[in-house]
């Protein structure tokens, strides 16, 4: 049991490799940069400040070096600076937010097993009735439904 237990966890090493690889390249892929955020929309910003805030980003070095220096800060917990007006560290907001975060997810399964789990029993117990046919139907198409569409419901 201990052998399976320390190959799954070498396991998951590459798997948070490929992971945060894919998070990398993916917002490499958006159009533009950080740095248009605060020089496209201040008409006062120069050529010369947004090549200073590529420099200061490290957005001027290759993308292997910028990964690299992604996943240093990433492993660190190194989230870096907000862009909002305030420039808080990124990891003081996600910490600020973070039990009301914790709250609404405990709840909201509190409150998926408080309807699941007898809506589980009474189809179990009335198997194939019309009660078990519909809530069975009901399920599979929340589950096929967007999010953001079942919210409105």
């Amino acid at each position: 049991m201990l052998r399976y237990i320390v190959r799954r966890l070498l396991l998951l090493l590459p798997l948070l490799l490929g992971i945060t690889l894919i998070s990398f390249v993916v917002i490499h892929l958006a159009p533009g940069e950080p740095t248009d955020l605060q020089t496209q929309m201040n008409p006062q910003a120069s050529a010369e400040m947004q090549e200073r805030l590529r420099v200061e980003y490290g957005l001027d070095q290759p993308l292997y070096i910028q990964y690299g220096q992604w996943l240093s800060r990433l492993v660190q917990l190194d989230f870096g600076e907000s862009f909002a007006t305030d420039r808080r560290p990124v990891l003081d907001k996600i910490l600020e937010r973070l039990p009301v975060t914790i709250l609404l997810n405990v709840l909201s399964i509190l409150l998926i097993l408080a309807v699941a789990v007898p809506l589980g029993v009474v189809s179990a117990i009335r198997r194939n009735s019309i009660f078990d046919r519909t809530t069975t139907i009901l399920v599979f198409t929340g589950f096929a439904m967007p999010s953001f569409w079942l919210a409105f419901c």
